[in-house]
Order: structure tokens, then C-alpha cells, then sequence
């Protein structure tokens, strides 16, 4: 009997944290690229380096921590808007570029399709999904 006390509390335990169906983790969504296309963090690496610029240079010019240029480049977090056309002014690049976006990449049912995506994935309706972009 207590065996399967043990067996039942692990499995509450196993379940406790469980993935929404459907859902993708932040890994699968940055390995799901197009091929050939690089990550941001990969193409601001590429382009300091590039441009013979260090961490600290980089941080210094923009007024961030190294940490914060170290977490851009590993994709753990990305600058914000204006950091991003202050990082395409000091890497001259046009934001566009340093971003990996040629701007046709946009179609007017693309945030219909993300809206209805998300819904599916948190198990609501798509009206009640809102879709905040800053710039």
C-alpha cells in the first residue's frame, strides 16, 4: 500500500506543472526558423564583431550593462525599441536589417492568425486576445 501511495504522490507532483497541449517552449520557438536565417542575438554578435566593437564598447556607447549586451546576443532578453535603432545607428545597419526583417514579411491576416493561435493554445476565443505592439 505505501508503494502506491509513493507511486500516486509522484505522479501529483509530475503533474502538478504540466504543459498546455500545444504549447511550444522558448526553445522550440527560436530553433523554429526559417533555414539560413539567424537569430537576433546571433546577427548583433555577427555585427560587432564585424564592426571591432567589445561587450563593454557596446554597453558603454548605449548605456547598459555588459550583462545586458551578453543577454541580447544569447537571446535570453532583446533591447527595447530604442535601444534596437540605437544599436542599427551604432552598427549602421537600418533597424529592418539588425532585426532580420525586410518588412515584407508582414500580411494583414498575420496578427488575425497569431490572435487565433495564442486563443488555441490558452483555450479561449480570439476576441479576447489583445496583442500589444510598442515601438
Amino acid at each position: 500500500m505505501a508503494n502506491r501511495w509513493c507511486i500516486v504522490r509522484q505522479m501529483a507532483r509530475e503533474n502538478d506543472v504540466r504543459p498546455v497541449p500545444g504549447a511550444r517552449s522558448a526553445t522550440d520557438v527560436q530553433q523554429d526558423r526559417r533555414p539560413g536565417s539567424e537569430s537576433f542575438g546571433t546577427r548583433l554578435r555577427r555585427l560587432r564583431v564585424t564592426r571591432r566593437l567589445s561587450q563593454q564598447q557596446l554597453a558603454a556607447h548605449l548605456g547598459v550593462s555588459v550583462p545586458a549586451i551578453s543577454a541580447w546576443e544569447k537571446d535570453r532578453t532583446r533591447p527595447r525599441h530604442g535601444r534596437i535603432e540605437a544599436l542599427g545607428a551604432l552598427l549602421d545597419v537600418s533597424t529592418p536589417e539588425l532585426l532580420g526583417t525586410d518588412g515584407g514579411e508582414f500580411s494583414p491576416d498575420m496578427l488575425a492568425e497569431s490572435r487565433a493561435h495564442i486563443a488555441r493554445v490558452v483555450g479561449t476565443t480570439p476576441d479576447k486576445v489583445r496583442i500589444l505592439i510598442e515601438f
